[in-house]
C-alpha cells in the first residue's frame, strides 16, 4: 500500500492545481482516473464477462480506451470549439499505461 499512497498524494497535489495549467489541474486528473478506470473495467468486462484470454482482453482494454480519448478530443475539436488537446491525449496514455499495471498486479 505504501507505493500507492505516493501516486494518490501525486493526484491530489495534482488536482489542486488551478485548471489554466497546460500540464496540471483537475481536468488532467479526470483524463488520467477516468482512462486507469476504464481500462481496467474494459479489461474485467472483456475477461470475465465475454471470457477472452489475458493477453487478448489487455489489447482489447488499452484500444477501446484510447479510441475513446482519441475521439473525446475530437469532439472537443469540432463540436465545442475548445481544441484538440495534446497533454489531454497523453494523460488519457498514462492512465491507460496505469490500469494494465494495476490489472497484472491486482487481478
Amino acid at each position: 500500500m505504501k507505493r500507492y499512497s505516493f501516486i494518490i498524494i501525486i493526484i491530489l497535489m495534482a488536482a489542486s492545481l488551478p485548471a489554466k495549467s497546460k500540464l496540471l489541474g483537475e481536468d488532467k486528473v479526470l483524463h488520467f482516473t477516468g482512462s486507469a478506470f476504464l481500462t481496467y473495467w474494459n479489461y474485467g468486462m472483456n475477461k470475465d464477462i465475454l471470457e477472452h484470454s489475458h493477453k487478448k482482453s489487455i489489447y482489447f482494454a488499452a484500444s477501446i480506451t484510447l479510441a475513446l480519448g482519441t475521439g473525446k478530443e475530437y469532439s472537443d475539436k469540432k463540436l465545442k470549439k475548445t481544441g484538440f488537446s495534446w497533454h489531454d491525449l497523453a494523460y488519457d496514455t498514462a492512465g491507460v499505461i496505469v490500469g494494465i499495471v494495476l490489472i497484472n498486479n491486482l487481478r
